[in-house]
């Protein structure tokens, strides 16, 4: 069922050990690798033993040179290198399908090319460079050195040096969290709501998390747009992230460098943060994609261009789709019967395939008390056409976490049976939960979890963890991680609610970049919770379902909010995709709105969300002296239909706010070349076209 388990677990590595026996090269010429389109250039400099990266588009230098090389316990590869090898150019074919994700086929090629040294001891490594259309990735190889011994990687020089536009640019990343870092933070502080510029801390002392996503200039002074992440992360690395930035004022530059998780994740459990490696081994991908505006970044599919290919034999048994989620709006339905069964009628009458059972639903009870057995919930879905998702806590040792069921998924032996046992009832997947750490081995164990799902033909869907490294092509079945600001924060005891609007544009351009995101859409009810009420529109909640992609779409809300709609945004509910053949973002100024349009089959959606803030209470508690809700600002909002090849005999259906002043959803088929939208604050529009 998984066949690319033991090819995670081999690592054989040629070039190496030949190189650290060639002569070195002389001289000090640089070595580039270039797209095949020819337009991007990737190039390594080694000059007085320290190896330097440089990224330039069209002749542009936009990545100045910027520090390569790692340390281990007992070998420095940061200086005193010595090129052996240039390599040869060669081009990869890239050839691979998406079950979920913003297309259902990619198909380029990629230069590649190895660059061999030799550090002062001896010792050699690999610099395996690659470039496309859309920008560059490398990792690091290293040979079996044949001691048998474990060998710890104490830190990364690797790092982002970008330009400092006059302006300052743009900076958007996360703030990588204290202990628990699980990728649930704002982009924009909330103390101090400004867009952060090049080089601004975050607000962890912890430095910042992937992917970020920059607004720098090349050389000549041109605005460029780079998003940094990383791929291809197979558990023997842990998931990385960027110490704080540095800037040279002098220089007019920032640089971001590599770092590692903290001793202390995961509660201190599962080992160092730190990498431990041995044999032949390799760091993830890290990869850099450039490009002139932010909506043409955003396009990129390096993340998942760069992932292991996909590790299951079989893939038919898979089927992305929507689903019913009660959790959001009733905490304690899981453990009621009689709760469940109303989100139960909710997914039959949607046509949604699946629904989601959360946590405590091992504690659920009928209205008399009597505890009711998984085999009862199970039978209840099925009468009305519907697959179960359950939620499991993946503690373990890993968090102190009280929802249940938990401890059932770390001894491989009790994870097997479980997971049997689901799929012997008919489970369709589990939604695990609260891993909270980037730890090598809880990425390791992570792994082994998403595999086993495999071999039980579960889908999964995974929270509060870090975010998606190229596991959405391979593993096809995980359809969803959370690793954001998602639409659970609603239903929080703070409220978060002010920041949403802004945060979706953003998200939408970064986060999601990387990975399906589980965001849990469309609210259409006022409030979670009276003090945290919503500030979008009901458009921009439509727009959610195609702004945000996801293979696992939770319907958030309560049965009422939607069954009390028209007939026609039921319809639209019951019937937006999940997955995707083709995905254009067509506008994207982060921290004020975006517009996307996605392609199944022959239709098209067309969704744009304006999030633009003008003002925002400093905190999060609006019971505090001189509290205000957040002001927005209205934005007409524009689409050329003929960019999508779209003729104007179309059949188009336009959900959006009424008016700039009137935030009231109107439904309207509007006809011609362009769509504009008229859009309230916090507004949003989507239209259908087939």
């Amino acid at each position: 069922m998984v066949g690319a388990v033991g090819a995670f677990a081999t690592l054989t590595i040629p070039l190496s050990a030949g190189a650290a026996q060639a002569a070195p090269t002389t001289g000090v010429d640089p070595v580039t690798v270039s797209s095949p389109c020819g337009r991007v250039r990737v190039t390594v400099q080694v000059e007085s033993g320290v190896a330097t990266y440089t990224v330039a588009v069209d002749g542009a230098e936009v990545v100045p040179p910027s520090r390569l090389g790692l340390t281990l316990d007992d070998a420095d590869f940061t200086s005193g290198l010595i090129l052996t090898d240039r390599g040869r150019p060669r081009t990869v074919p890239v050839d691979y399908e998406l079950l979920q994700g913003k297309v259902s086929r990619v198909r380029k090629t990629m230069t590649e090319r190895v660059v061999s040294l030799r550090n002062a001891q001896g010792f050699a490594m690999d610099i395996v460079l690659r470039a496309d259309r859309e920008g560059v990735a490398f990792r690091y190889r290293f040979p079996d050195r044949g001691d048998g011994a474990t060998h710890t990687v104490v830190g990364e020089a690797t790092g982002l040096t970008l330009n400092i536009p006059a302006d300052g640019g743009e900076q958007f990343t996360l703030p990588y969290t204290v202990q628990k870092p699980k990728y649930q933070e704002w982009y924009v502080p909330r103390e101090d709501h400004t867009v952060p510029v090049l080089g601004k801390p975050t607000i962890s002392p912890r430095g910042a998390s992937f992917p970020l996503l920059a607004r720098t200039a090349a050389h000549d002074g041109k605005e460029w747009w780079v998003l940094a992440s990383e791929s291809g992360m197979d558990g023997t690395y842990p998931a990385c992230h960027l110490t704080q930035p540095v800037v040279d004022p002098a220089a007019g530059r920032v640089t971001y460098t590599i770092a590692f998780p903290f001793d202390d994740e995961a509660l201190g459990t599962l080992g160092p943060g730190t990498p431990q490696v041995g044999g032949a081994w390799q760091t993830s991908w890290r990869f850099v994609a450039v490009a002139r505006t932010a909506a043409q970044v955003a396009e990129t599919t390096l993340a998942t261009d760069l992932g292991v290919p996909c590790a299951l034999d079989d893939t038919s048994w898979i089927r992305p789709g929507a689903a019913t989620f009660s959790w959001m709006m009733d905490h304690n339905s899981p453990k009621s019967l009689e709760q469940t069964i109303r989100w139960f009628d909710l997914g039959q009458q949607m046509g949604w395939p699946y629904a989601l059972v959360d946590a405590r639903w091992d504690q659920m009870t009928d209205a008399a008390g009597t505890p009711v057995p998984l085999e009862r919930i199970v039978a209840e879905a099925d009468q009305r056409a519907l697959k179960l998702f359950l939620w499991f806590n993946s503690g373990g040792t890993n968090n102190t976490g009280s929802g249940t069921p938990r401890n059932l998924l770390v001894d491989a032996a009790t994870r097997r049976a479980t997971f049997q046992r689901l799929r012997d009832l008919g489970v369709a997947g589990v939604k695990v939960d609260m891993w909270e750490a980037d730890k090598q081995q809880l990425i390791a164990w992570q792994r082994e979890v998403i595999e086993d799902a495999a071999r039980y033909r579960l889908h999964v869907v995974l929270h509060n963890t870090t975010i998606p490294r190229g596991w959405d092509r391979t593993y096809p079945h995980l359809l969803g991680v959370e690793a954001g600001i998602a639409s659970e924060h609603y239903s929080n005891t703070k409220p978060l609610a002010d920041q949403i609007p802004e945060q979706t544009t953003i998200a939408a351009i970064t986060r999601n970049v990387v990975g399906a995101f589980d965001y849990g859409t469309t609210l259409l009810s006022p409030y979670a919770l009276p003090q945290s009420p919503r500030r979008t529109t009901d458009a921009h909640e439509l727009a959610l379902t195609v702004v945000y992609q996801s293979g696992f779409n939770g319907f958030a809300d309560t049965p009422e909010a939607y069954l009390t709609q028209s007939p026609e945004v039921r319809h639209l509910l019951s019937t937006v995709p999940v997955a995707w053949d083709e995905t254009r973002f067509l506008a994207a100024d982060p921290a004020s709105h975006v517009i996307v349009a996605r392609r199944k089959g022959r239709t098209w959606y067309i969704a744009g969300v304006n999030g633009k803030t003008v003002t925002i209470a400093p905190g999060l508690d609006p019971s505090a002296p001189n509290y205000t809700p957040p002001t927005g600002h209205a934005q007409q909002l524009t689409v050329d239909l003929r960019d999508l090849g779209i003729q104007p005999r179309s059949t188009l259906r336009l959900f959006a706010d009424t008016s700039a002043t009137d935030p009231t959803l109107r439904l309207t088929n509007p006809r011609g070349r362009s769509l504009t939208v008229d859009t309230a604050p916090f507004g949003g529009f989507i239209a259908v076209v087939q």
